[in-house]
């Protein structure tokens, strides 16, 4: 187990260590796009993902889990590479497409790669702690990396992107180090549309799926809204360009600090963990209404919350699923997350563009409190109706 849990840390850490996000959305500003434009480049990184989310899960469920990583990780250092050699709105654009190709091959392989692995040891309940310190790996990438760029953002972007093209390749190089977590003997005698109409139908029919992933796909699509625009964040509340990476940094250390602990919390109920989706999307509110700069700790409060709950979901999700369609049905949430991610980046710009930054925060807070307090509120009634009746 801990062999498994180093290589997927390190494979982790080198997939965020990258020097250039902290800075990517200033830089796309300060290269002349308009806020509309920089939602048309972020969502060509989540329409990318989306039209490959659920063919890659499938293929991920049928080949090599660590030569599909390997493939992504890859492709985004090539990427980057565009953005180095072609520092405008349809070089952006290109560089996010082949990101988002990198998105889709990891989305659900990662994690079905490391829970087939801990099943094979016989010890499924290690999940939890195992993925939850890959992730404080990956803060812990995006953490170095930030602290490393506040220094280094005086040598220009083109610098900081050539350092996280070699961090995308060392990454690629690391995937293949991951164990060759066993498949389902009966996936080799699937075919491809056989296996995608399975993998639908376990997301819609095993007890307790459905419901998890559409609430996991609208918790991590605002949230995945909301991290490309941090940078803005703390430029428009007033911070100097090396603290904006020092802020990004301190979110990751939230976030590090999220995910050290959320194993600890496996045996805390959904509806409370729905509380703090709450508790997480009023921190969000309260630091757009008060947009000053210290009103960063704010964002630290949001997404400290939000990985505790990540983490945990997504250990209840793969416990409800089964092996032989794991990556699909992980495909299957990570299509829905990729459609309201579309959506909400796409959204963001605009409301951007015709108000502010901060009422876009604003609006995204608000909908995250209301997805915690609708779950919640529905999660309350079921149990009352489960006493009442007796019946699961």
């Amino acid at each position: 187990m801990r062999s498994l849990t180093l290589r997927a840390c390190a494979y982790r850490f080198f997939d965020t260590f990258l020097l250039i996000v902290p800075f990517y959305t200033v830089m796309f500003s300060d290269r002349g796009l308009t806020p509309s434009q920089i939602g048309i480049a972020l969502a060509a990184w989540s329409v990318t993902g989306l039209v490959l989310e659920i063919p890659m899960g499938i293929l991920a469920d049928r080949v090599s889990r660590r030569w599909l990583l390997f493939a992504g990780q890859t492709v985004r250092a090539l990427g980057l590479v565009v953005w180095l050699l072609v520092p405008s709105f349809w070089g952006f654009l290109l560089g996010f497409v082949l990101w988002g190709v990198k998105s889709a091959t990891q989305s659900g392989t990662f994690e079905a790669l490391v829970y087939d692995e801990v099943t094979a040891q016989g010890r499924q309940e290690e999940y939890v702690r195992v993925i939850a310190r890959a992730q404080s790996a990956r803060f812990t990438g995006v953490l170095m990396a930030s602290l490393l760029a506040a220094a280094a953002v005086g040598t220009g972007y083109p610098m900081l992107i050539a350092a996280s093209a070699m961090a995308g390749a060392t990454a690629a190089g690391l995937a293949l180090l991951l164990p060759a977590a066993p498949r389902a003997m009966s996936m080799a005698r699937r075919g491809y549309l056989a296996q995608f109409r399975l993998g639908v139908a376990h997301a819609a029919k095993l007890p307790g799926v459905a419901p998890l992933l559409v609430f996991i796909a609208g918790l991590q699509s605002i949230a995945a809204a909301c991290a490309d625009y941090w940078q803005l964040f703390g430029r428009e509340v007033g911070l100097p360009a090396p603290w904006i990476a020092l802020f990004i940094a301190a979110l990751s250390a939230s976030g590090v600090a999220a995910a050290a602990l959320a194993h600890r919390m496996r045996a805390v109920s959904i509806r409370r963990l729905y509380g703090l989706v709450t508790l997480a999307g009023l921190a969000l509110v309260a630091g757009a209404a008060t947009f000053h700069t210290w009103s960063i700790v704010f964002p630290m409060v949001f997404v400290f919350f939000y990985w505790l709950v990540d983490v945990n979901t997504d250990a209840k999700f793969q416990h409800a699923i089964v092996q032989e369609t794991r990556a699909t049905v992980a495909s299957v949430k990570g299509f829905a997350t990729q459609c309201a991610t579309t959506v909400l980046l796409l959204s963001f710009g605009l409301i951007a563009q015709v108000g502010d930054y901060r009422l876009a925060f604003l609006i995204y807070g608000v909908g995250m409190a209301l997805l915690g307090a609708t779950y919640a509120a529905w999660s309350y009634r079921r149990a009352g109706g489960i006493a009442r009746t007796g019946k699961a």
